[in-house]
C-alpha cells in the first residue's frame, strides 16, 4: 500500500519536476556551461577559456561598478519600500471614512505595468516639461531645469525613488492582511500593562507579523536585484553606466555587444550572489522560529 502511494505521488509530481527541469535547471546549466567560453564576435569562433574568464571579468573594472549599482540599487529600493509599506499598512488598519477607497488607490502602482509605470517618471523627469522641475521652481528650491536622468550623479537615486514608488504597495498588501489577523486582546493586555502606542507596535505587532514581514523582506529583495525595465526604460544604465545593475548589464552584453560568454558570467556571478543572500536570510528566519 506504501509503495503505492509512492508511486502514485511521484506520478503526481513528476510534470512539475519535469517542468522544473526544463525551464530552470537545464538553461541553468547551459548558462554556465557557456560561461566558461569566450564567444566575442571579434575574437572569431567561440573557445574554451574556463575559470580565467570570471578573473578577467573581475580585473577589468566593469564588474565592480557593475556590482556597486546593484548592491546600492537592491538595498535602497528593497528597504524603503518594506519600510513605506509597512507604515502604509498601519495607517491603512485602522479605521477611517473611505477606507476602501484608498486602499485601492495605494494599490494602483503596484497595479500598473512596469514599463508604463517607467515611462510615466519618464515625463515626470524630464528636464524641460517634466512635473518634478516645475514643482521644485513653484517652491522656489532651486534651478527649474535639472536633467534627472542625464546627470551621473542624481540618475540612479531618481530611478531608485521611482521603483520604490513602484513597488512599495506588494509589501504594504502583505502586511496589511498580516496585521488584521493578529488577536486584539493582546493589544488590550499591553494597555492595561500601560504600553503606549509606540510600545504595542514594538512589541505585540512587530513579533506578530515577523514571519510575514521576513518573508516579504526576502521576496523584495529577490525581485528588486532582478527587476529590469524601470532602469532599462528610464535610462537604459546610463548616463556613462552610472545606473547599470547586472540584469541591464547582461542585457547591454547579451543584446548589443552579442557577448554571451560575459553576459553568462554576470548572469551566475549573480545568480550564486541572490542564492546566497536568501539562504543566510533563510537560515536567519528559522533559527528565528526555532527559539520561538
Amino acid at each position: 500500500m506504501r509503495t503505492q502511494s509512492t508511486l502514485w505521488g511521484y506520478a503526481l509530481t513528476g510534470p512539475a519536476i519535469l517542468l522544473l527541469l526544463v525551464l530552470l535547471f537545464i538553461p541553468l546549466a547551459y548558462t554556465f556551461q557557456l560561461s566558461l567560453m569566450d564567444t566575442d564576435l571579434s575574437h572569431g569562433q567561440p573557445q574554451f577559456i574556463g575559470l580565467s574568464g570570471y578573473i578577467a571579468s573581475w580585473t577589468d573594472g566593469e564588474l565592480w561598478n557593475v556590482t556597486k549599482h546593484s548592491v546600492v540599487w537592491t538595498v535602497c529600493v528593497a528597504a524603503f519600500q518594506v519600510l513605506i509599506g509597512l507604515v502604509a499598512a498601519v495607517l491603512l488598519n485602522k479605521a477611517f471614512p473611505l477606507r476602501g477607497l484608498v486602499r485601492s488607490l495605494v494599490l494602483l502602482p503596484w497595479v500598473l505595468p512596469g514599463v508604463v509605470a517607467a515611462l510615466t517618471w519618464r515625463l515626470i523627469y524630464d528636464a524641460q516639461f517634466g512635473f518634478m522641475n516645475s514643482l521644485i521652481a513653484k517652491l522656489g528650491f532651486g534651478p527649474t531645469a535639472i536633467d534627472w536622468l542625464g546627470t551621473p550623479e542624481l540618475a540612479m537615486w531618481a530611478v531608485i525613488f521611482a521603483a520604490i514608488w513602484k513597488g512599495f504597495p506588494f509589501p504594504m498588501l502583505m502586511l496589511l492582511a498580516a496585521l488584521q489577523s493578529v488577536p486584539q486582546d493582546q493589544y488590550e493586555a499591553a494597555r492595561i500593562d500601560g504600553a503606549g502606542r509606540f510600545q504595542q507596535f514594538l512589541y505585540v505587532t512587530i513579533p506578530s507579523i515577523s514571519g510575514v514581514l521576513k518573508t516579504v523582506v526576502l521576496l523584495v529583495f529577490i525581485w528588486t536585484f532582478n527587476y529590469f525595465e524601470m532602469i532599462y526604460v528610464l535610462t537604459g544604465g546610463g548616463p556613462i553606466r552610472s545606473t547599470h545593475i547586472a540584469p541591464t548589464y547582461i542585457y547591454e552584453l547579451s543584446f548589443r555587444n552579442f557577448n554571451f560568454g560575459e553576459a553568462s558570467r554576470i548572469a551566475v556571478i549573480g545568480f550564486l550572489f541572490v542564492l546566497l543572500i536568501s539562504l543566510a536570510l533563510i537560515r536567519q528566519m528559522n533559527k528565528n522560529e526555532s527559539r520561538s
